[in-house]
């Protein structure tokens, strides 16, 4: 809800690079229907780059926050989970995974959550 008034201000004042945050109230409609209905209104944080950075540097910095958010907030513990394909790829070029059994080891890692790293590991380890 705020990012494309900030998307809009980029655009129309020519901005390269910026890194942002607000907080702000936002309203949406409790009610699809466009003749009936309310909007509620809450408040949302949303925190924005914007422009050409090194590859990969914002998405670390977008992690970075929300653990630091979640750290201070100290709620409990909590594990950040980032599902990214060109992280994944980078992995598996690394780990020296060929392409014909990319799709096969990526089922044995989406095992994980349910599955102990021993069986899943089995699985990789032919």
């Amino acid at each position: 809800d705020l990012t494309v008034p900030f998307a809009r201000y980029v655009a129309q004042n020519k901005i390269d690079k910026i890194k942002r945050y607000q907080i702000a109230k936002v309203y949406r409609r409790d009610n699809p229907s466009m003749t009936r209905g309310r909007y509620r209104e809450f408040y949302q944080c949303d925190f924005d780059i914007a422009g050409v950075y090194d590859p990969m540097i914002p998405d670390a910095e977008c992690v970075k926050i929300v653990a630091e958010i979640l750290q201070d907030l100290a709620l409990s513990e909590f594990t950040i989970k980032v599902n990214h394909r060109r992280i994944l790829n980078g992995m598996m070029a690394v780990a020296g995974v060929r392409d014909d059994m990319f799709r096969t080891v990526c089922s044995s890692i989406d095992k994980l959550d349910k599955q102990s790293w021993y069986e899943v590991r089995k699985e990789l380890v032919v």
